[in-house]
């Protein structure tokens, strides 16, 4: 939360006799001020870390010779040690930035002499040892930015993988698994949150490519994510999973409207018993969670997880799936007052109708006339959800 739009409406409540001074600063007092300098630092370490990696496979770099390794050895040494020194002299900021460019430039070294010496590598061990040497780091460090490069190497090498050996690495699974998911955990930071889960969903992806595994499968790694969302008892962790597993179901529902509408592709879609049985489990599994912990109005949401493959017309469900469950929380949320949904629900439903718009207009429609249309309907709908919350507030005040 920004702590100067806090204590701005705080000075409101104590105007208004809400609550005290007093109270005002210790709750002012457990919301630590954000550095100002932090984004400048971050886009600070991007531009030089992309300077390092354009001159480490430039073609200077790429002639073979011992004075290339010891270049890139001494900078990386030069670098976190420069950052370790200003991390103990209480220069937090500029050290974790140093040893971040250090963490990098190790990397791309290690790609550039396996490139020098022409080492064949048949699998993606340099991603584990970086990845290792990332987790190390946060260890030591316990900083924000050096938890989201070890996971970023960690999902590029998965992806990597896929890409050059159609193959899942386990290891790189462990290491995330073991390691950054216990960091993630015991730190449980909203940050942290929303980074493990969209690894996960991306590696989970990853998995079902290198199986060769129908897309449904998707459906079951990302319910696991809403489950474990629904039992983990810290509330960061427990937030950030649950928006990132309903974003990334969301996402591939508008993914199958366009998917099943190609019949060939349909045809090739294999029924799988065993997918339907693990399947059936966890959505039980789900439902029973929602009413033991009575909340039975986020039933709504399990209707994106529903498999429509194997229906007719799947594309037609696909889509009405997705109108569903945005106008529920539309509705859900201006029940309840909550701006957080009232504003999710209104992003899936424009993504729905953009959805329909785009799948059935796209081809048919003069594509200036395309733009033009959208436009209209954007205003139409902005038009009428302005209307209703109108109404809705209206009819509160009366009832008061």
């Amino acid at each position: 939360m920004d702590k100067g739009k806090l204590k701005r409406e705080g000075q409101k409540w104590v105007d208004d006799e809400i609550i005290t001074k007093a109270q005002l600063e210790q709750i002012l007092d457990r919301y630590q001020k954000r550095d100002p300098n932090f984004l400048l630092v971050l886009f600070a370490v991007l531009l030089t870390g992309l300077g390092f990696l354009t001159f480490i496979f430039s073609d200077w770099a790429q002639v073979p010779h011992f004075s290339r390794v010891l270049i890139v050895l001494v900078v990386t040494i030069g670098l976190y040690v420069l950052g370790d020194f200003l991390h103990r002299k209480r220069s937090i900021l500029l050290g974790i930035s140093f040893i971040s460019l250090g963490y990098i430039v190790f990397g791309a070294g290690m790609f550039l002499i396996l490139n020098i010496y022409q080492v064949q590598v048949w699998s993606v061990w340099p991603f584990i040892i970086w990845s290792i040497i990332g987790l190390i780091l946060y260890f030591i460090y316990e900083h924000k930015l050096l938890y989201a490069l070890g996971l970023t190497v960690i999902t590029v090498g998965q992806i990597y993988s896929e890409m050059n050996f159609s193959d899942f690495n386990w290891i790189l699974f462990l290491v995330f698994l073991i390691g950054f998911a216990h960091f993630t955990y015991h730190h449980a930071n909203r940050l942290f949150g929303y980074l493990f889960a969209l690894s996960f969903v991306l590696q989970m992806l990853m998995l079902i490519l290198s199986y060769s595994k129908d897309y449904y499968w998707l459906i079951i790694y990302i319910l696991i994510l809403y489950i474990v969302s629904q039992y983990i008892p810290k509330q960061p962790l427990k937030e950030a999973f649950y928006y990132t597993s309903l974003l990334s179901i969301f996402i591939l529902g508008m993914a199958q409207a366009f998917m099943l509408q190609d019949d060939f592709y349909l045809g090739r879609l294999q029924f799988e018993t065993i997918f339907f049985i693990v399947w059936g489990i966890l959505f039980v599994l789900s439902l029973l969670s929602k009413i033991m912990q009575k909340r039975q109005l986020e039933i709504i949401d399990l209707i994106l997880f529903l498999p429509i493959y194997y229906l007719p017309f799947p594309s037609m469900f696909a889509l009405i799936i997705l109108f569903v469950f945005s106008i529920c929380w539309l509705i859900i949320g201006y029940q309840q007052d909550n701006n957080s949904q009232i504003q999710t629900g209104t992003i899936a439903f424009l993504l729905s109708t953009f959805t329909v718009y785009i799948q059935y207009a796209w081809d048919t429609m003069n594509k200036s006339l395309f733009f033009f249309v959208g436009g209209i309907l954007l205003f139409l709908i902005s038009f009428i959800f302005q209307r209703q919350r109108k109404k809705l507030l209206e009819s509160g005040g009366t009832k008061k």
